[in-house]
């Protein structure tokens, strides 16, 4: 994996589909004496079942920052966590998510934002990711 420097096993179907697009795209470049850009995969799983729905970017390793509303009795509970290694967001989650939300997680786990503190990031949640 290009975003860790190091080979990893990837297992869900997000990965599947785009790992065989661009093996496609190589095979094709390569008969045509050309080359393409190095594969460049977020890691991405996710979830739907009835009406809830949680989508997952980057690793999930370090320390974690819960935020967000989990009460299950809420009408419309939306929370997250995001994960931090040496300092840098490098994996978030979110349950509820709108579509821009959704890309503002994917956003913060591609680019790996610095976290000065845990406790500000905690209180932030989803605001920090969306200011990214």
């Amino acid at each position: 994996m290009k975003l860790y420097n190091q080979m990893r096993r990837v297992e869900h179907v997000d990965h599947a589909r785009k790992s065989a697009e661009q093996a496609v795209k190589a095979i094709k470049a390569a008969e045509e004496g050309k080359s393409i850009p190095e594969y460049d995969y977020l890691p991405y799983f996710y979830s739907r079942a009835f009406d809830l729905s949680w989508q997952f970017y980057g690793d999930n390793v370090g320390e974690t920052v819960l935020f967000g509303d989990n009460d299950p009795k809420s009408p419309k509970p939306k929370f997250g966590s995001y994960w931090i290694k040496e300092r840098k967001l490098i994996g978030a989650f979110l349950e509820g998510g709108t579509f821009e939300e959704n890309k503002a997680i994917a956003k913060v786990a591609r680019t790996q934002p610095s976290v000065e503190s845990l406790d500000v990031l905690s209180k932030e949640g989803l605001s920090f990711a969306s200011k990214i």
